[in-house]
């Protein structure tokens, strides 16, 4: 089966996501809590799917972003690549709606940005993440909200570091406490590969070997 185009993709689902922003020393940084794709036209309330990634990195959206986590809310936002793979899943699952959270909140794809600002949020003694100590109310609750559990963040240096850190991933298999979590975990390294590989034949053989762990 190949993959279907974005523009197809595009007429099927829709994507929203929370966003608000951090304040460090006046400084406002972008951060997005979760992110929702959705099948237009359907109106579950329940996630099929809850997916586990390092962190968000294109985070173009439509409307205003939350001064504060408290206050967030859905916003329209434009569909990245790794979403359209997320959507091909979600077709050959027959899903209509799949939950994006990550290891990190903060909205940067350059691996050596997103250390630096990551060193000051630790600096200030501010949470970054859902996983990080204070968020296990709301950590649980999302983990939960969904039929399956993906994690799917990768084999980078920052998202082995940070599912260490977090208790999430060790030694090739999740930490007991989500034992129940689906991954195709990459026999060099142990660690859970990323949806949308380089190569178009690998996102075809990542969705082949999710459809199989789902079953």
């Amino acid at each position: 089966m190949s993959l279907i185009p974005a523009e197809q993709l595009k007429q099927i689902f829709s994507v929203e996501a929370k966003f608000y922003h951090a304040e460090l020393a006046n400084e406002k940084i972008l951060m997005r809590r979760e992110a929702r794709i959705r099948r237009n036209g359907a109106f579950t309330t329940r996630a099929d799917a809850v997916i586990v990634m390092i962190n968000p990195s294109n985070c173009a959206q439509a409307g205003e972003t939350a001064k504060s986590l408290q206050d967030t809310e859905w916003v329209s936002t434009n569909p990245n690549p790794t979403q359209y793979q997320l959507m091909n899943l979600m077709e050959r699952q027959e899903w209509d709606v799949v939950t994006l959270i990550n290891l990190s909140d903060i909205c940067e794809g350059n691996m050596g940005n997103f250390k630096t600002i990551e060193n000051k949020f630790n600096r200030a003694g501010v949470s970054h993440s859902l996983f990080q100590e204070g968020n296990a109310q709301d950590r649980e609750a999302l983990l939960a909200s969904a039929d399956h559990l993906i994690f799917a963040w990768g084999s980078s240096t920052v998202a082995k570091r940070l599912a260490a850190q977090f208790g999430l991933f060790q030694a090739g298999r999740p930490e007991k406490l989500y034992e129940h979590a689906k991954a195709w975990v990459a026999a060099e390294n142990g660690f859970p590969r990323h949806p949308k590989p380089a190569t178009v034949a690998d996102r075809i053989v990542w969705l082949e070997r999710m459809e199989a762990l789902l079953r």
